[in-house]
């Protein structure tokens, strides 16, 4: 049977991102995914221009209508949550059954690749709006300026970015290293064990890819993969990806 993946995140209206993204990333690890939003936002060739929340009811309501039938989702990820509102009531609905159980993969997403802050965490810091999230998670995904705006810490190298990872409430961190000269070197930090991927830069950018690769690692582990499986196979296709679009 394919598995099925949860997703919940943003609606990027030119698929570069958010939820068209994940679920052409679960489509290549051979997963299905359900697509809750939690926004709309409005994007185009010139970055994002305006964002509209859902509420935290509407929230509960798309996940709960997708739970009623038989089927059941074998992880969860996230993107882009808006709010720390709906941060907290997404966690709130991830911790009862059936979903209590399920993996959870976190894609803190905080800002749009042209800078516009797609989490309003009021009055609280980004790390506080989504530590119920977080917590929850078997896996967070932040890319260096992400998990700097959580901690709080500089990550100006690998070593304080796994003082930062381990800062996180998340069984396991992988720390993005896109965001670094030279080489992209990311950090998967379990605890005391750090495992360090070396990747190809390619010449220029390409939005989605953090979204790309937290949902596809989602499909993997949904299929029954190890996690540094899943990280692994959630690399080649985000590398897939780029190839494709260069």
């Amino acid at each position: 049977m394919i598995p099925r993946v949860l997703v919940v995140a943003g609606l990027d209206p030119s698929g570069g991102a958010g939820l068209a993204a994940d679920l052409e990333a679960l489509a290549a690890v051979r997963a299905r995914g359900w697509a809750v939003a939690t926004a709309l936002t409005a994007q185009g060739p010139r970055g994002a221009r305006g964002v509209a929340p859902t509420t935290e009811a509407f929230l509960r309501l798309q996940i709960d209508a997708l739970l009623e039938g038989r089927e059941r989702p074998r992880a969860v990820k996230t993107g882009m949550l808006g709010t720390a509102g709906l941060a907290r009531a997404l966690a709130a609905r991830l911790g009862e059954p059936p979903l209590a159980r399920v993996p959870l993969v976190v894609d803190p997403v905080l800002l749009a690749s042209s800078g516009a802050p797609l989490l309003d965490a009021g009055e609280a810091s980004p790390g506080e709006a989504l530590a119920p999230l977080l917590a929850r998670a078997r896996l967070a995904t932040p890319n260096l300026p992400e998990l700097a705006a959580l901690t709080g810490l500089e990550v100006a190298d690998d070593e304080a970015a796994v003082r930062a990872a381990r800062m996180l409430p998340a069984r396991a961190v992988l720390v993005k290293g896109g965001h670094r000269g030279g080489a992209p070197v990311d950090l998967l930090v379990e605890g005391r064990r750090v495992t360090r991927f070396t990747g190809r830069r390619r010449a220029g950018t390409a939005r989605g890819t953090g979204c790309r690769l937290a949902s596809a690692i989602a499909g993997l582990l949904a299929g029954g993969a190890s996690l540094e499986e899943a990280v692994r196979g959630g690399k080649r296709v985000v590398e897939r990806y780029l190839d494709r679009v260069r």
